[in-house]
């Protein structure tokens, strides 16, 4: 049985503990009734209730879709497993608590000496500024996604997007940004996404001499465009293209770096190699650890969500205790 598949069947025991009555009845996902996804009229349930109406507030005021999301993608989705929701449970109430962010993200940036707003996003519903953002594409289109797309960039969708986004001032005086990827379920097959419009989108930066990839690693490219290295390789080289990129530095930062975010539980993600030439040229190693191999080490970190989860569960300045218990309850695995 599969991360996923144990997941689904935990949920339908934790459903009455963790939900509304009417909440707790099968949802409909794929045109099908399960027993794993909240009813379709209370898929908002999905979030954490202190967060909630905030939260999708935010998308809304961005034009952000929720993944797989009902009513028109304006709510998120019913699905219990769903990442994009877990990423907002977890990261969402940081966004107006610096504090929260110096203390539970400084366990992996020791270098943070002080979170910085993320001014270009705009205000919270609260009317403060964020320290969080989410779904962030960047202020300009580093990538040149958009010639290729067309049309205006959305967030969340069609472009590439990170999951999460902070930035803070370390402690030698830079400013870093971090762009965030969240897993939760996933696992992926050995698709080749490496159609040739999508080849020449990112051949420009991927070569870049002084890149992340280095001169080095241009015969890998091919083998990069399967999932999840296809979207490791865009964040990556959006990053790289906001800090040192031909239109500018995004937010002042004077590095910017990718944090994955991960459950340790989720063995397909990380021991399934989907990419027959990764798998051939470094045997042994899971998705991540290639991963780390093919980039700075300064601008590529792995963490669990239960470092992350144990991070937020020993910091006594949080000031909701029941959100820190609701993410016990529900991701404690």
């Amino acid at each position: 049985m599969t991360f996923r598949d144990r997941e689904k069947e935990r949920y339908k025991a934790l459903k009455p503990l963790l939900f509304s009555e009417n909440a707790q009845r099968d949802g409909t996902y794929r045109g099908r009734p399960r027993s794993f996804c909240l009813a379709d009229d209370c898929s908002s349930e999905n979030l954490y209730s202190g967060i909630r109406a905030s939260a999708i507030q935010y998308f809304a005021d961005r034009r952000i879709s929720w993944h797989d999301g009902l009513d028109r993608r304006r709510v998120p989705s019913n699905h219990l497993c769903c990442s994009q929701s877990c990423c907002v449970n977890f990261l969402y109430p940081m966004a107006g608590d610096p504090a929260l962010v110096e203390a539970v993200l400084g366990v992996f940036f020791p270098e943070l000496a002080k979170a910085v707003p993320v001014y270009e996003d705009g205000l919270l519903p609260s009317g403060s500024a964020p320290y969080m953002a989410f779904e962030w594409i960047g202020s300009r289109d580093y990538l040149g996604e958009q010639k290729r797309k067309g049309g205006r960039r959305t967030r969340g969708a069609n472009f590439t997007s990170a999951g999460f986004a902070f930035r803070f001032i370390r402690n030698d005086g830079k400013v870093q940004l971090v762009l965030g990827e969240w897993k939760y379920t996933e696992s992926y097959g050995s698709s080749d996404l490496g159609i040739p419009v999508r080849k020449a989108n990112y051949q420009r930066a991927f070569d870049r001499a002084d890149g992340v990839f280095g001169p080095q690693r241009r015969d890998l490219y091919d083998a990069l465009f399967f999932d999840p290295f296809y979207q490791l390789m865009r964040l990556q080289l959006l990053a790289q293209e906001m800090e040192t990129g031909k239109l500018g530095r995004e937010m002042d930062a004077d590095v910017v770096s990718v944090l994955h975010i991960c459950p340790a539980a989720n063995g397909e993600f990380r021991e399934h190699v989907t990419s027959p030439q990764l798998k051939a040229m470094l045997p042994g190693k899971g998705t991540l650890d290639i991963w780390k191999d093919l980039v700075p080490e300064d601008r590529f970190l792995s963490i669990s969500v239960e470092d992350l989860l144990e991070a937020i569960v020993r910091d006594e300045g949080s000031i909701d205790r029941d959100w820190v218990r609701c993410l016990g309850d529900r991701y404690r695995w």
